[in-house]
């Protein structure tokens, strides 16, 4: 299945008369198109979220029609591909709680403490508290930074501990995500310190923009580059940085820096709609397509791809159907498969080439497909054996984005699919033997023989996705 990450105004706009073409193209070619959802589209999702907002019942089933079950969401150290449908996911995010609890401390280590009494552990909140208390915040206060300090921690004193520190940051955080305002003056403040790009940065090549984003900032005598200083962001954790904190933080810095800024034009705008634009953008990293209709969107997350060599294609809404319809793989009308098979190992295509080792013949080449063949492969290996007179081609899902994995139903789909065009007469035995390759530990293959060679549908040794061979001779029949 093609893998596409649609964001959340894309999603929201499919209930309109003119995005009717592109919602008619995804219902007919759906069981090959995948479009998984995240906590990402309901942090937009909740925003309209009222029990009598019919708008919002309708957003969400078309949710629910584009994603089916395809959650993808980061738990502790990746992103997980679950099951789930979004009206279940709903059922569990519209309780959630308050995010200011979540920042006041004084109200979490008190929660702990009484959590901990339950359990007879006694009053471990109180203890911890009064080891901070014990501690300096860490903080210089200077001539220099005194003003900025004074927005971020306006309680915060030469002498103050790190107890002190740990209770205005989160006042901090709760300004900074909810109130637009707040969030566009500490932006503000920050430039006046002269931490903000050129106006003309907005017309740097996408490619360019984090060299020169560096060499803005050794002007300023940071002495680090934009990724260092996005590391600095860090360096009081404990635990080492996860992905998902790097990529969205370093999507937040860009619009702190002035790349691009979010103007933020709306009364409820603030810098949540930014992290969400950047989670956004994380998690289409993890798909072959990522469409936005934002255009800040599209260029912030051109220039991090870039920068992280993700080749995860992104496009406009208007462009989806163009796009999809060349790399689907209308496998109904496939007419002779070894010729279109074959046809892909040309010299335009070619990725890769690997050196023969001593004493062998064999020749193995890899070529970058035009389009998802079966809707799921995107490479395939020629390996010849010329002792042997045969070749063999290996039809492979590679992973360069974020992701590496898929969903059962991505192999369940291409089983149907591959099985559907070569054939096979044993449903029951389809079906059992389909439930073994998708979730079983065994080894399960499927065969089909035709005249000079050997069609095989199988698991890869070390992931075990799916590779699809095909088993060629090349050897000619000796007369008598």
């Amino acid at each position: 299945m093609i893998r596409v990450y649609l964001d959340w105004n894309v999603i929201s706009n499919l209930k309109k008369p003119q995005f009717k073409d592109l919602k008619d193209f995804i219902s007919k070619h759906k069981k090959h198109l995948q479009f998984p959802y995240t906590p990402a589209h309901f942090n937009d999702l909740m925003k309209s979220y009222s029990p009598s907002n019919e708008l919002f019942k309708e957003d969400l089933e078309t949710l629910e029609f584009l994603s089916d079950k395809h959650l993808l969401r980061w738990e502790k150290d990746r992103v997980k591909p679950l099951f789930g449908t979004p009206t279940e996911y709903f059922e569990g995010e519209k309780d959630k709680e308050d995010i200011s609890e979540l920042m006041n401390i004084e109200k979490v280590f008190q929660d702990l403490d009484e959590s901990l009494d339950e359990i007879g552990l006694g009053k471990m909140g109180g203890l911890m508290k009064s080891l901070f208390q014990l501690q300096p915040s860490g903080i210089d206060i200077t001539e220099e930074n005194k003003d900025i300090l004074k927005k971020m921690f306006p309680n915060l004193k030469p002498n103050s501990t790190m107890w002190d520190l740990m209770k205005e940051v989160g006042p901090f955080s709760q300004n900074l995500l909810q109130d637009g305002e707040y969030y566009k003056d500490f932006r503000k403040s920050m430039a006046d310190y002269g931490f903000k790009l050129e106006s003309n940065s907005g017309n740097w090549s996408y490619n360019e923009v984090i060299k020169n984003i560096d060499d803005f900032l050794l002007k300023l005598g940071t002495k680090m580059t934009y990724l260092e200083y996005v590391e600095t962001t860090f360096k009081h954790k404990k635990e080492p940085t996860n992905q998902y904190e790097y990529y969205t933080t370093a999507y937040l810095m860009l619009d702190m820096i002035g790349y691009k800024m979010d103007k933020l034009p709306k009364p409820t705008d603030n810098m949540q709609n930014i992290q969400a634009d950047g989670e956004h953008s994380f998690y289409g990293a993890y798909c072959d397509y990522f469409v936005a209709m934002d255009k800040k969107l599209r260029i912030k997350s051109k220039v991090l791809y870039n920068e992280f060599n993700i080749p995860t294609k992104i496009i406009e809404p208007k462009d989806l159907i163009s796009e999809l319809t060349i790399v689907l793989d209308d496998i109904e009308n496939k007419k002779n498969f070894l010729d279109e098979a074959i046809g892909f190992c040309n010299k335009d295509s070619l990725v890769e080439s690997y050196p023969i080792k001593d004493g062998e013949t064999i020749k193995t080449y890899a070529f970058k497909l035009p389009k998802f063949y079966f809707n799921y492969f995107n490479y395939v290996i020629y390996t010849n054996y010329p002792e042997q007179e045969g070749f063999v081609l290996t039809f492979r899902k590679v992973f360069k984005n974020f992701s590496r994995f898929i969903y059962y139903t991505e192999s369940e789909n291409l089983i149907d699919s591959i099985a559907q065009y070569f054939g096979y007469n044993n449903q029951d035995e389809l079906k059992s033997k389909q439930k073994e390759f998708v979730y079983g530990d065994k080894e399960v293959s499927f065969d089909w023989t035709f005249e000079g060679g050997l069609i095989r549908l199988e698991k890869e040794e070390d992931t075990k996705r799916p590779i699809l061979n095909y088993i060629i001779s090349t050897r000619k029949e000796k007369s008598d």
